[in-house]
């Protein structure tokens, strides 16, 4: 299995903060923002084993990155991103 960067995010959109797995730039995704592009960044955020959303965004509306969590194979869930905000 691949390795992933995580990180914790602060999204654009709502300014929440959420744990994320960068998946990189994939063809045909779309800014989620601004609808605009068709090469977006793309990160994948788990609400459960092998349930996740994928949210990509254009260079321009690019979430905050809060913290760099490094590389993993294991799904980290959103709902434990306290355990990582105090690390």
């Amino acid at each position: 299995m691949k390795k992933y960067n995580w990180y914790i995010i602060q999204d654009s959109l709502d300014n929440k903060l959420h744990v994320a797995q960068y998946y990189g730039r994939e063809e045909g995704f779309s800014c989620m923002v601004c609808g605009h592009g068709n090469n977006a960044y793309c990160f994948n955020i788990y609400y459960g084993i092998d349930q996740y959303q994928t949210w990509c965004y254009g260079k321009e509306h690019m979430p905050r990155i809060v913290k760099e969590l490094g590389e993993s194979k294991e799904q980290i869930m959103d709902e434990n991103i306290e355990r990582y905000l105090g690390e």
